[in-house]
């Protein structure tokens, strides 16, 4: 018996239902299928570098900077900060403020980035508009950078050049764009360097400059004690602590409230008149850094102290004692600062060369025996140079030779420069003349060491660095004019 008419159509209509049931799922696995393939070539495409070696970052008058060129500039200035401690690099940069006014410093690095850029592409502009080249000391150094670049790979450990290229100046730089870029740069900043070694600013340009930044160029003498608050992540055998987020920030506020109260017990001591280098000794095993009697030109002062405007504060007076706190990632600082001075510095800054010689391979302390064997291969070295033509010009190219950069020059050493004490000590001897040259025994080995000159205290130094950067400015002003840049999608893949 054949069914019914009714059941005939309700079948059908079933069959229908469930062929476009079947219709939808194609469709929708599609649809994921096609999704999961785009995901793939995106992420293929990305970490292939392509987009970022040629998305463009920065647009210069029709000159194109990708984000790879952006990572390069980037890098260079984020290296810069952080030797200076300015912010945690621990932390992301994205997540830690850059002063009062809320901007990340992440937003500062990549503007100051994009400045040196527009800077250099101007300049480099403008240096060959006037037929400048580089001149004998620039092309020795950039000569002996690609030098470098081409062997120290070796040295690192690392596979290839290439391979270094993209450790050290960011994962999708090629080596010819390095180049490119380094060669901009050495014709920039030599091109501005002739420039401003020509303005010979008058005595009077120097008091003037000097009265009206007081708080930049005058030297504060200060003591500072600092306490931190941190909870560890890891133990003393590299094991990670398992530790909630709640747990972390309770150990966190408890650390908090210790050293804190450590650092009040220090601030009364100290404002009871105790002398800072006894109260350093005594709280040796809790104080996490202590600097004595530091000198510190008000500039960087400002820049990286949480004191800067306790210190620069014109009603201080010698015994005053302040507590500051400062917070930097996943730790917290209490700073005791005892303010002792503020002068225009008269201490005469000295230039000297250097070619160090390394005890051992400089993973530890170096043996009686290292020393003794670094000691011979720099009298070899002193010898050699004695031998030759013993002037300035020989020492600095026997430093060339022997791989030290910038013919192993120290500028502007004082007594609160952070070289070895060792080399400090000899150049700034009170019976140091120029042309003196020996063997100094430093903490890593020896070094060849050759005096140079003395020069102008450290105030008139300062404030030619300030006259020189006005003067840089207008340079770079009158280079830029009329030149346009335009920001452009590949800024948004330069990593933080």
């Amino acid at each position: 018996m054949s069914a019914s008419p009714e059941k005939k159509a309700s079948r059908g209509e079933k069959r229908r239902q469930e062929e476009q049931k079947d219709r939808h799922a194609i469709a929708l696995y599609s649809v994921i299928g096609i999704v999961v393939v785009v995901a793939a070539i995106v992420l293929l495409v990305w970490n292939s570098g392509l987009l970022q070696r040629n998305l463009t970052a920065l647009n210069i008058d029709g000159t194109k900077y990708t984000a790879a060129d952006m990572q390069y500039y980037y890098n260079s200035i984020y290296n810069s900060y952080a030797n200076q401690y300015a912010f945690d690099p621990s932390v992301s940069v994205k997540k830690q403020k850059a002063g009062s006014e809320g901007s990340s410093w992440y937003d500062v690095l990549m503007d100051e980035a994009r400045d040196r850029l527009i800077d250099n592409n101007a300049l480099a502009a403008q240096a060959k508009a006037e037929g400048h080249s580089l001149s004998a000391e620039a092309q020795e150094q950039r000569d002996s950078f690609v030098s470098q670049l081409d062997t120290a790979w070796v040295g690192y450990g690392y596979a290839s050049r290439d391979a270094f290229v993209k450790a050290s100046f960011g994962p999708h730089m090629t080596y010819d764009r390095l180049i490119q870029l380094v060669d901009m740069e050495y014709l920039a900043s030599d091109y501005a360097q002739t420039r401003l070694d020509a303005i010979d600013h008058p005595d009077a340009d120097y008091e003037a400059y000097y009265k009206d930044h007081a708080d930049e160029l005058d030297t504060v003498v200060y003591s500072q004690l600092a306490f931190r608050a941190y909870v560890p992540t890891t133990d003393a055998d590299g094991n990670t602590i398992e530790m909630t987020d709640a747990e972390k920030s309770a150990q966190l506020e408890a650390l908090k409230t210790e050293q804190k109260a450590l650092a009040e017990a220090v601030k009364a001591k100290l404002e009871g008149g105790a002398d800072p280098e006894d109260v350093a000794e005594e709280y040796e095993d809790q104080i996490y850094t202590s600097s004595l009697s530091q000198r510190a030109v008000g500039s960087n002062i400002s820049l990286y102290s949480s004191s800067a405007s306790w210190l620069l504060d014109g009603a201080r007076k010698e015994g005053d004692v302040t507590l500051t706190e400062s917070e930097a990632g996943t730790a917290y600082y209490y700073y005791v600062v005892v303010y002792e001075d503020r002068l225009r510095d008269n201490e005469a800054t000295h230039t000297l060369r250097s070619i160090p010689v390394q005890a051992g391979d400089g993973s530890g302390t170096p043996t009686q025996a290292q020393y003794d064997e670094a000691e011979e291969k720099a009298r070899d070295l002193l010898d050699e140079w004695k031998a030759g033509d013993a002037d300035e010009a020989s020492f600095t190219a026997l430093a060339s030779a022997n791989s030290v950069s910038n013919g192993g020059l120290f500028s502007n050493l004082t007594s609160n420069s952070s070289e070895d004490d060792a080399l400090k000590d000899w150049a700034l001897d009170s019976t140091r003349k120029p042309g003196d040259a020996e063997l100094v025994k430093t903490d890593s080995g020896w070094s060849v060491v050759y005096y140079v000159s003395e020069n102008d205290p450290i105030w008139r130094q300062s404030t030619l660095v300030g006259l020189q950067n006005q003067d840089y400015e207008q340079l770079t002003a009158a280079a830029r004019e009329g030149r346009n840049a335009t920001w452009g999608m590949g800024l948004n893949l330069v990593a933080p």
